[in-house]
């Protein structure tokens, strides 16, 4: 898997505590995030702060009959534009006169909507707790509190609308508890119907190239790749075949998750992969890491929401099955 203009897209793509609440109240908290997710209509702004880098983002988000739509509006830096809906993300690029289109897939979630739509296998790797959480945008909010029981994943720090659950702010922690990124809305509107023009991109002009990834292709079979050392709680929840725009031969892709953190496996015979910006060892951006190498003819990148000890221990573990 080379670093694309989708790998841009896909980027864009705290308070007074009082005393925690039961175990059992947090998850409800959770669950109740994650359902306003995709029943609260809403527009707002909110920023993006990774290292010393901080991005601004409009946001509309309409729940309809067909699912949920949304749009993104970068405010400063690049122009970007993200129109997604439940089966695809479309990423506008004027600068490059692109559109990036790719399919939506399950394992790939983006603020507010960070929290995966079952929760029942948290508790085993992760201790959740609640408390008060003050002030986020003008709204009183909940603080829930996601920390590892182990140093394979990040913990999290959540704050959720009282009046609507909708979450507000999130923060990523290293295990020694530096903030490794963080969103948060400034303002937000919720209640309110969202007009289907808020949701059409600014830019529809004919000059753009697009650049569409084909629909991902299940594959149920035993498969020839596997990643052989995993982080207790991790399994593989999907592979699939991939065709991605630049890519002359289909991309085998392995998921792996414990049902919080993902971790995504991109196989490509070499002779397809681009040499100029294929990865080989590690790197970082904001709370990403990926892990690159070449085997048996095989170009392999390991990409995770994770740790680097994690991503290292996936990424070096990855090979041919006999």
């Amino acid at each position: 898997m080379t670093v694309t203009l989708l790998s841009r897209c896909s980027v864009l793509l705290i308070g007074l505590v009082v005393p925690v609440a039961h175990a059992a109240d947090a998850h409800q908290l959770l669950t109740r995030i994650q359902r306003a997710a995709q029943q609260v209509d809403y527009e707002g702004v909110f920023v993006y702060q990774h290292g010393d880098q901080l991005d601004s983002l409009r946001i509309y988000h309409k729940v309809g009959p067909d699912g949920v739509r949304e749009r993104l509006l970068s405010l400063n830096g690049v122009p970007r534009e993200i129109i997604r809906t439940n089966r695809e993300v479309r990423c506008y690029l004027p600068d490059e006169k692109a559109v990036m289109v790719e399919y939506r897939r399950a394992e790939r979630r983006a603020f507010p909507a960070l929290l995966p739509d079952k929760l029942a296998g948290l508790k085993q790797h992760y201790k959740v707790t609640s408390g008060k959480g003050g002030r986020v945008a003008g709204r009183s909010t909940q603080l829930i509190k996601i920390k590892p029981k182990d140093a394979y994943r990040y913990g999290f720090r959540l704050w959720a609308d009282e009046a609507t659950g909708l979450l507000l702010k999130a923060i990523l922690l290293e295990d020694s508890g530096r903030v490794i990124e963080q969103y948060m809305f400034t303002q937000i509107s919720t209640g309110k119907p969202i007009p289907d023009t808020s949701l059409e991109p600014e830019n529809r002009s004919k000059e753009l190239v697009w650049h569409r990834a084909d629909e991902p292709s299940a594959d149920d079979s035993p498969g020839s790749w596997e990643a052989r050392r995993l982080p207790p709680g991790f399994e593989l929840t999907a592979r699939m075949m991939r065709h991605l725009p630049a890519h002359r031969q289909p991309v085998e892709h392995l998921v792996y998750s414990d049902g919080l953190a993902v971790i995504s496996v991109f196989v490509e015979p070499s002779e397809s992969a681009n040499r100029s910006t294929a990865l080989s060892g590690m790197t970082q951006m904001g709370a990403v890491h990926a892990y690159g190498k070449s085997e048996d003819d095989h170009q392999i990148t390991v990409v995770g929401e994770v740790p680097a000890a994690t991503v290292d221990m996936v990424g070096a573990s990855v090979s041919r099955q006999p």
